[in-house]
């Protein structure tokens, strides 16, 4: 969902406010007062009501009497415009969806924002196309009828088709989300988070406006915005394709149209293919795509460095390239060490369900650094959450009482403890008490939650078989239907004296869980590496129920009852 109304929020207009008297008759009127002249008096010389002379005077008094206002948009009957805008301006609230994407990706394109020197407040929202796109305009103004329910008019001009829209809010609107002028073109943020339907309708509508396909496959958009090229690629890069820019200088004086113009001195060109009818110098393997480098240099460089927590192996992609990144100490540090380069943020509990519902989850979770330090603003999101359909976990180190518990039970679904180790040495040096912990994991599992166990297994620390044993027998004992997790260790921020988690170490793991009769074991973080401890088995009849690549599920077949299709075994869990 686009807030108009908040992203309207900051701009300002200044316009005329209409006066009957001009100011030469309000300066009268303030001279006369101060001479002790009554409101008759002045009015009767005036030839105006003693009422509309007193009305004069209490705006002159609060300083209101100006010819000229400023004001910000207003919000009526869920649409924002703007003070001398005709109603009803534009929804306060625009649902990102395929159309309203489509319309974006045209802007992007062919649009821009304009206003006369003379009405420095009032703002033309315009979309450009060459005489033979006649249908692009119509589409155009179907598109703004539909998603904003304005009216927009046809300009024939003496070499293009223009929609043009006489409407402030629309035109900020616009600016706001992918800036003004074709230079400073951007891709609108929202888009870098939906849903791939909405971004392909967007580069469907960039590619009609201003980019072109071949017949091979390939697709290109040209833009004279750096930050919209390389927006495009990367939305290219999120439906699955490969994308290119070429980076070209141009010459300043041109010809668009038989029409001598200047142009800017770069212009950007991002290609990619749909279809594999042209071989790409790209080498595919199991996880990742290989291109060919063209050169490598270094700068120099004097400035603040950022860097992000991401998911699976903690790599991302800067500037098109693989960087190998570390996990959760950006989080977890933020308050204590500033080389972690993130501050908290402010955020509200309705927020935090209106971006669940923008990311399409299932489920809202609460974790780092430990949420038993703020059960109570878990539950707050929590209760907002249960009453919008979503399911709730606490991601915990277990070290809880029973009092938090049945706090939290009304309106929590899932409960994950770290099992960090069976050594109460070992919890000692972390802070804990081992003791403490198993305690937590009975009242979880008596208490009714969904229970779930990880344990990272850290060479030399905790990853002896009689301290791995001892874990599984325990988690047996309490329920062999508890799922247990074991994750690879990786050296990290202040911890890089320990090996490396192997996934051999991980499947012996996995063994050791199974051999104490635990149904539900798991190997994580090391996807593809460990055969079949990634995936979910019925324990009845061996049938392959969840089939997972790390934080990927290929294959889901427990029906929505919790039942396996073969056997038709109950599969603990919560299942969507």
């Amino acid at each position: 969902m686009i807030d108009a109304a908040a992203l309207l929020g900051d701009h300002k207009v200044t316009y005329r406010a209409p006066w009957e008297l001009d100011a030469a008759a309000r300066q009268a009127i303030a001279e006369a007062t101060a001479r002790g002249e009554t409101s008759r008096e002045i009015g009767a010389r005036l030839g105006r009501d003693a009422s509309y002379i007193r009305h004069v005077r209490s705006k002159m008094a609060r300083g209101r009497a100006q010819d000229a206002r400023t004001a910000g948009a207003r919000v009526e009957g869920g649409r924002v415009r703007f003070p001398n805008e005709h109603r009803p301006g534009i929804p306060a609230g625009i649902e990102l969806d395929a159309r309203f994407a489509r319309l974006l990706g045209y802007y992007c394109a062919e649009g821009s924002v304009c206003s006369d020197k003379a009405r420095p407040n009032s703002h033309t929202l315009n979309f450009s196309f060459s005489r033979g796109e006649a249908h692009l305009v119509a589409e155009v103004q179907d598109l703004l009828r539909e998603c904003l329910s304005i009216e927009s008019a046809r300009v024939a001009r003496e070499t293009t088709l223009a929609v043009a829209v006489c409407k402030s809010s629309a035109a900020l609107l616009f600016k706001s989300l992918a800036g003004a002028r074709s230079t400073h073109k951007r891709v609108p943020p929202q888009l870098f988070d939906a849903h791939r339907p909405v971004v392909r309708a967007f580069l469907d509508a960039c590619v009609a406006g201003d980019g072109h396909r071949y017949a091979n496959g390939k697709v290109s958009v040209t833009t004279v915005s750096r930050e919209l090229a390389y927006g495009v690629a990367w939305l290219a890069l999120k439906l699955g394709h490969l994308p290119s820019i070429y980076d070209a200088a141009m010459g300043e004086d041109g010809t668009v149209g038989g029409r001598a113009v200047r142009r800017a001195p770069r212009q950007y060109t991002v290609v990619w293919y749909e279809g594999a009818s042209v071989k790409r110098r790209v080498v595919e393997t199991e996880k990742f795509y290989l291109v060919p480098l063209r050169g490598i240099s270094s700068v120099e460089y004097d400035g603040d460095v950022f860097n992000m927590e991401v998911e699976e192996e903690h790599n991302y992609l800067a500037g098109f390239f693989l960087v190998k990144n570390c996990q959760n100490w950006l989080t977890s540090q933020a308050l204590r060490d500033d080389a972690a380069g993130t501050r908290p943020q402010v955020v509200s509990s309705d927020r935090l369900i209106s971006l669940a519902k923008a990311y399409g989850a299932s489920l809202v979770g609460s974790s780092y650094n430990e949420p038993l330090i703020t059960a109570e603003w878990a539950v707050e999101v929590f209760k907002k959450a249960k009453a919008e359909g979503f399911k709730t976990a606490f991601i915990s180190n277990g070290n809880a009482t029973p009092q938090v518990l049945d706090y939290l039970r009304p309106w929590t679904d899932c409960y994950k403890i770290d099992l960090k180790s069976m050594s109460d040495r070992n919890y000692r040096q972390l802070g804990g008490v081992v003791g403490n912990i198993l305690e937590t994991v009975k009242m979880v599992h008596e208490r009714g939650f969904w229970e779930e166990i990880v344990t990272l297994v850290i060479p030399g620390f905790n990853d002896s078989e009689d301290e791995l044993k001892r874990a599984a027998d325990f988690i047996a004992s309490v329920s062999p239907d508890i799922p247990w997790h074991v994750t690879a260790f990786h050296q990290d921020y202040q911890m890089t004296e320990n090996a490396n988690t192997t996934p051999e170490q991980l499947v012996r793991a996995c063994e050791i869980g199974r051999a104490a009769g635990l149904k539900f074991v798991y190997a994580g973080n090391l996807p593809g590496r460990v055969g079949r401890w990634e995936n979910t088995y019925c324990p009845a009849c061996d049938e392959l129920l969840v089939e997972r690549y790390g934080y990927i599920i290929r294959k889901m077949k427990v029906s929505p009852a919790g039942e396996c299709p073969q056997c038709r075994e109950k599969i603990p869990g919560v299942w969507a």
